[in-house]
């Protein structure tokens, strides 16, 4: 069937993104993410004295930083017609991986079957061990249409059947596709977006470019490689909203379950608060327990506004590099790039917002709580203190008390010898006198210091 389908220079790129480093990630971490990165270049070749090379071409202040410098790209070996393009991108490692059909004498300007396209996939995925992007990856078909009569449309659902994903995939079902323009030619765009349960390589993003037959398959091949210098950066952005909208997620995930616990210890705080007799030792186990749930609580929510501002800066940087791509044709039409943005906009920035609405008055009414709490515990401690000065200043009266009777009985009715003197008459009057006393004192300095 897809022997009627045929593209001269047909040419598939895969772009990878990775995280360079990752917020509070540690050296060891960043060490991880870097040998992760060029294992998908250089496999089992790579060892630790390579993995040092690499490394001193990475630099923290740059935005675009060719990481094998003036070589620029790793080559594929023969008969293989492809190469390897690593680059850093601000905090992202980013990798086209480029191969182009050469299974005919003369491939570079004779037509050949869109059926190239699925060993093409198989190749590539061979050479970086199958290994995907962390941060998402985008698919790139694109080629020179045969003859002047050749469908664009029916050429291109032929070339994406070609392509194999982990979800089943047809172009019919597929709601996200979208079309426009570029030198003539037609580009198509389909993508289906990971749901919330799914990882992000559970989703896919597939762009093919056909170019007409009319132009020089040299001009074809130049105004691609223009083109394809501008995708890897704004791709790179794209992957970065949705890689950060699909961590927001995750975050919200733990925002909920932060939430039901704080919720629960509420009520059994309310309840316990209730009671006539409060006691303290259960206010200050709140108080213990209560701190890991307020950093969870909080982190989730600082780390949720960061991939807000994430999401934000790289819907602006992807609008930018829109209008550069537009402007290497000005009669081309890549709407459908600005309606990701768009998109983008309002889906993933107003469901950030939201959330942040719901979950931030969750995190003021547990501090709330825990300083009403310290209140309480405070107002019981100063009871029991006062209580406790209450009691040694009646003591002490009725001690005093106590033995001034017990003075003047003794004066009065001096013990007899032979009796001992804490069974006397003296003796049992003056403790009387005093236990008398310090209840009366007890009742006074309550009474007054209330």
């Amino acid at each position: 069937m897809n022997q009627q389908y045929q593209l001269v220079h047909p040419t598939l790129d895969l772009f990878l993104y990775d995280l360079k480093e990752g917020l509070g990630q540690d050296d060891a971490k960043i060490t991880e993410n870097r040998q992760l990165f060029w294992q998908k270049v250089y496999g089992d070749k790579l060892d630790n004295k390579k993995l040092a090379e690499l490394a001193k071409a990475e630099a923290d202040s740059s935005d675009d930083i060719q990481l094998l410098g003036n070589k620029k790209a790793e080559f594929f070996p023969d008969p293989l017609d492809g190469y390897y393009y690593p680059v850093q991108l601000g905090d992202t490692y980013a990798l086209q991986v480029d191969c182009t059909a050469n299974y005919i004498t003369d491939y570079e300007y004779s037509p050949q079957s869109i059926d190239c396209f699925e060993k093409l996939q198989t190749e590539i995925l061979t050479k970086i061990n199958h290994q995907h992007g962390k941060l998402g990856q985008t698919w790139l078909i694109w080629g020179q249409l045969a003859t002047n009569n050749q469908d664009p449309l029916a050429t291109a659902q032929a070339c994406y059947a070609q392509l194999k994903f982990s979800h089943q995939h047809n172009w019919d079902k597929d709601v996200i596709k979208q079309q426009g323009k570029f030198f003539d030619g037609t580009v198509f765009e389909l993508r289906r977006l990971p749901t919330a349960n799914e990882k992000l390589s559970d989703g896919y993003h597939v762009l093919i470019c056909l170019f007409p037959s009319h132009l020089k398959t040299d001009v074809v091949i130049e105004k691609s490689k223009s083109l394809l210098i501008q995708l890897i950066r704004l791709l790179w952005y794209r992957h970065k909203i949705i890689w950060a909208y699909s961590e927001s997620r995750k975050l919200k995930d733990n925002l909920k379950q932060a939430d039901k616990l704080a919720d629960s210890i509420i009520k059994h705080l309310n309840t316990s608060l209730q009671s006539p007799d409060i006691q303290i030792s259960q206010l200050e186990k709140f108080l213990k327990d209560t701190p890991k749930i307020l950093l969870k609580y909080t982190n989730n929510l600082t780390y949720l506004d960061e991939k807000r501002r994430t999401i934000n800066v790289n819907i602006g940087d992807y609008k930018k590099r829109y209008l550069d791509i537009t402007k290497l044709d000005s009669h081309s039409d890549w709407q459908f790039l600005e309606t990701f943005s768009n998109y983008a906009q309002e889906k993933f920035l107003g469901q950030i917002e939201t959330d942040q609405a719901n979950f931030s008055p969750g995190l003021t009414l547990m501090e709330n709580y825990i300083k009403t709490v310290q209140g309480i515990i405070e107002i019981e401690r100063t009871k029991g203190d006062r209580n406790l000065e209450n009691l040694i200043g009646s003591v002490g009266i009725g001690l005093a008390v106590s033995q001034i009777a017990s003075s003047i009985l003794v004066t009065q009715h001096p013990p007899k010898p032979d009796k001992l003197f804490f069974l006397t008459e003296a003796f049992l009057i003056s403790v009387f006198a005093g236990l008398v006393t310090s209840i009366i004192a007890w009742r006074l300095l309550k009474k007054y210091r209330k």
